[in-house]
């Protein structure tokens, strides 16, 4: 199209003043516009005219829009003419997917909003103008080797048969990687992603005279562009210009994803005019206000907003139209039931782009129940902070209690097991044999009270120790601790390790921990034919989980929260030795490490005890 020439706007309406403020709003230099008042009128101007772009109205007598559409898109000179349908009508999808299916492009909804339709209608004829061009220069192919070889989109030739490449030009290079060389001769589908090729081959099956789509096609080095092609079939053969539009694309992805977010958005998000005027509504704002998206549009938001802010509401429209940003700001808003509810909010202006229609958008989320919630919460926190001091004065007793009748408790057993020794060598000549019995248990239960002493002094000391963390070679460790075993306390066990990784702690501590376990270990399966340990790890998750493994006496799981109490045994100290303090003492210092300790098992066929460390 010459820069002289003027876009042709057929505007059809039976009501003159609709078609006198029409052209008004929409007149521009390069413009000219035809009128007609029925669907016949315009019929026949659609006919002898060059016309860019109909208006029509949907709701006129004898013959309606949409008859009239029909109508210019079954004639082949006027099919091509953009057509936006103008109506007062309502906007359901329904409704509006009849127009679209008759051959519209776009919708004007009545009453006008100036921005909307001069936009909508610069657009139009920006895309006619654009396509008259394109068909300018697509005719121009024939005669002018040097515009194809300029040309930023991909010009050429392909056999409507065969479909390959007989010509292209340097953008098939520039755009995709391969030389014309290369792409002469070439089939399309080469080219092609799998899923595009079946379109194609339907496509080259089409007695059409024109052919518009859109593909993915493979890049030299592999990648993929989206191409947009505009075919003239002519004597067999497809004269084809395609155009890069991979970064539209890419656009229209990110635009409708966006969309996407906001319509489906928890948060009330919507947007109003300078007046206040409610002119989008998506669906959080349905289910925070109670409105639905017909209803809003018909609202100002003072509908939502307690009579008593109006004035600073107003106020606030004023500070932003003026270019202040609103961001997370705590405001009260009213339901549609009238309820009052707390909502943060965000806005700011935005423009049509010309700076001429100027709105609000706004972001708003419902929090009253998060102020119920952070009210309830802290009012918990602080009973919790309460309970916790509580705890720990009750623990510092108890282990100041513990240390203490521990401490108090070992010179009177010192002096019991002392005196019991001496009536052995002084007297022990003159006792019978029950006497001698009676002393002996007398000593014995001396000797297990002070261990039961010195383990309750070392259980006290746990609480107290301050934790040096260092990088454990656990399996460094793990072997002493079973070495250590077999020199001091001879067995029978089998015992196997795998890989066990190290981790953070405090050497002296989890060394007591190795020593504990694995001694239980080898203790429980002392009475099988063929007692066998097994020790393992295992990584996730930043924290490596341990096991030590036995096939031995087990325990029944129902009781399996006491094992780690203090003197909370689950056999009978005759059949196996101990004092109940030794997995107390594994829980205090795993649990002081921030990791956890448990247990699994089944009587009579051994049990596997596990605890976790942090790896760093």
């Amino acid at each position: 199209m010459k820069k002289t020439d003027k876009s042709v706007v057929l505007l059809v309406d039976d009501k003159a003043a609709n078609l006198f403020s029409l052209e008004n709003l929409l007149v521009a230099a390069d413009r000219t516009f035809l009128t007609a008042a029925n669907g016949k009128d315009a019929l026949k101007l659609a006919l002898n005219k060059e016309i860019d772009l109909i208006i029509l109205d949907v709701q006129m007598p004898d013959m309606d829009g949409f008859e009239v559409a029909q109508i210019l898109k079954s004639n082949k000179k006027t099919r091509d003419i953009p057509i936006i349908f103008a109506s007062a009508e309502r906007k359901e999808h329904r409704f509006m997917l009849k127009g679209y299916e008759e051959g519209a492009i776009d919708y004007l909804f009545k009453p006008l909003d100036p921005g909307i339709a001069k936009a909508k209608v610069a657009v139009q004829l920006k895309i006619r103008s654009q396509k008259k061009e394109l068909l300018e220069k697509n005719r121009s192919l024939m005669q002018s080797e040097l515009l194809i070889e300029n040309s930023a989109d991909i010009i050429g030739i392909i056999d409507a048969t065969t479909l390959k490449i007989e010509e292209v030009n340097h953008a098939f290079q520039f755009i995709l990687g391969y030389t014309p060389k290369e792409a002469k001769e070439s089939p399309l589908f080469f080219f092609l992603a799998n899923e595009e090729r079946a379109m194609i081959q339907e496509l080259s099956r089409q007695d059409k005279e024109r052919l518009s789509f859109e593909t993915r096609i493979y890049c030299k080095d592999r990648t993929k562009k989206w191409l947009q092609w505009n075919v003239v079939v002519k004597n067999g053969k497809w004269f084809f210009n395609a155009r890069d539009i991979t970064e539209i694309m890419k656009i229209d992805r990110i635009r409708n994803y966006l969309a996407t977010v906001v319509k489906q958005s928890s948060d009330a998000i919507y947007i109003h005019d300078h007046e206040g005027r409610i002119i989008s509504w998506n669906e959080g704002a349905e289910k925070i206000y109670g409105y639905s998206e017909n209803e809003a549009l018909q609202m100002k938001i003072w509908n939502i907003i307690p009579a008593q802010m109006h004035h600073e509401i107003e106020e606030t429209v004023g500070r932003i139209l003026a270019g202040e940003k609103i961001e997370s700001h705590e405001a009260k808003r009213i339901t549609r039931n009238g309820k009052l509810v707390d909502v943060l909010f965000s806005a700011s202006v935005i423009t049509d782009g010309n700076s001429e229609l100027r709105s609000i958008a706004i972001t708003e989320r419902d929090i009253t129940q998060q102020k119920i919630d952070a009210e309830q919460i802290s009012k918990l926190n602080k009973e919790l902070e309460e309970k916790v001091l509580q705890l720990v004065a009750t623990n510092n007793e108890l282990e100041s209690f513990s240390y203490s009748v521990s401490h108090d408790l070992r010179a009177p057993l010192r002096a019991l097991s002392g005196y019991s020794q001496m009536i052995e060598e002084d007297y022990g000549s003159v006792l019978d044999e029950e006497g001698m019995r009676l002393l002996g248990n007398i000593q014995s239960n001396a000797r297990r009270m002070g261990i039961l002493t010195d383990e309750l002094l070392a259980f006290s000391r746990l609480g107290r120790k301050e934790i040096q963390k260092t990088q454990l070679d656990m399996e460094k460790i793990v072997r002493n601790v079973v070495l250590d075993a077999e020199r001091t306390s001879p067995h029978r066990a089998v015992i196997s390790a795998g890989e066990i990784f190290p981790a953070t702690g405090d050497h002296t501590l989890i060394q007591q921990v190795w020593v504990n376990l694995i001694s239980n270990a080898i203790k429980y399966s002392a009475k099988k034919e063929n007692p066998r340990v097994e020790i393992g790890a295992t990584r996730s998750d930043g924290f490596v989980t341990y096991f030590v493994k036995d096939n031995g006496a087990g325990f029944n799981m129902d009781y399996a929260d006491k094992l780690f109490g203090v003197f909370q045994r689950l056999h009978n100290p005759n059949e196996f030795e101990g004092t109940g303090i030794g997995l107390a003492i594994v829980h205090r210092v795993i649990t002081k490490h921030g990791g956890r300790v448990w247990a699994e098992a089944k009587k009579d066929e051994g049990a596997t005890f596990y605890f976790t460390l942090p790896e760093e």
